[in-house]
């Protein structure tokens, strides 16, 4: 059967977490901690937001990746022994192949609550995940209307863990990115905007199939530290690569640094252009966020304030 998010109360959240029920009451008022009310007002955690919430802070999560595990495991007492069995590419493609969409949504959020970083969720989960699913309709063991399916579960969820982010400081270095003309994936753009966005970085992601013409002007405009191009189909290589000669000489002198990722960047391609980086996982990404370490500049300009406060999602 499908598998629904789990809620806890505050009082069992609190003896998970070893702290004092006050202290998630207070959590949960000041937005910290994500949280659901009763027709009665009473405070409810959802399980997903409670362990990412304890992983950030640094506390126990123990107790609830436990709990976590009875909920979605076929087998309790293996996965409490064995939790690394749980959330796996092959269940998250059974639990979408199948219909259990809240089991699909779980798996990804219980995932990017106790593993490391969405860089991780992205590599070791959602992309094996979503291939394996590709190579059963590229076998005709699927219809094309699961892989759309898997698509959509895999978009929602990911939409739903940025939302849930920090947000960041005003003057937070900036991101920006998109996949060229023709390529109409997004999820690449969205694992790209929560690896960012998990490191503090404001980030506009303009989505799939944007003229890189158009992508140049943005740069020009938001002069962002960083700029990313995910690249998952092209219909017409030589097209693209006089496009992106065109946009990279457009955007050449400012400070943004360019990187270069997706399975359709081909070595005989990436032998025509120029970036700062390329990058086959959503690691290299990571990486050289993290290297970057770009100058934050305060903004100055009321317009572009204004500009940010609309665009940015």
């Amino acid at each position: 059967m499908a598998m629904v998010e789990t809620y806890m109360k505050t009082r069992q959240l609190a003896q998970m977490l070893d702290v004092s029920v006050s202290t998630i009451k207070r959590w949960v008022d000041q937005g910290e901690l994500p949280a659901t009310r009763t027709i009665g007002k009473h405070r409810l955690i959802p399980l997903s937001g409670a362990l990412r919430f304890a992983e950030q802070r640094g506390l126990r999560t123990d107790r609830l990746q436990h709990f976590a595990a009875h909920q979605i495991a076929g087998d309790p007492a293996e996965a409490i022994d064995h939790p690394e069995r749980v959330v796996t590419p092959q269940a998250l493609a059974r639990a979408i192949r199948r219909g259990h969409n809240a089991r699909a949504r779980f798996l990804i959020k219980l995932a990017a609550a106790t593993w490391q970083n969405a860089a991780t969720l992205a590599d070791r989960l959602i992309e094996p995940a979503l291939a394996e699913i590709g190579h059963d309709w590229e076998r005709q063991v699927v219809d094309i209307y699961e892989e759309h399916l898997a698509t959509r579960i895999v978009e929602t969820t990911l939409i739903e863990l940025i939302q849930d982010q920090v947000p960041p400081a005003a003057n937070a270095p900036m991101a920006l990115g998109a996949a060229p003309e023709g390529d109409p994936y997004t999820i690449a753009n969205l694992l790209a905007e929560l690896t960012l966005r998990e490191l503090g970085w404001r980030v506009i992601n303009l989505g799939p199939n944007l003229p890189l013409d158009s992508l140049a002007r943005a740069v020009l405009a938001y002069q962002p530290c960083l700029t990313w191009i995910s690249v998952s189909h092209l219909n017409d290589p030589d097209r693209f690569i006089r496009h992106y000669q065109s946009f990279y000489a457009s955007v050449c002198r400012t400070e943004t640094a360019v990187i270069l990722g997706g399975a359709a960047l081909t070595p005989e391609i990436r032998a025509e252009l120029l970036a700062a980086g390329f990058g086959n996982r959503m690691a290299h990404l990571r990486e050289f966020a993290c290297r970057l370490r770009p100058r934050t500049r305060p903004q100055t300009d009321s317009q572009t304030t204004d500009r940010l406060t609309a665009t940015d999602t």
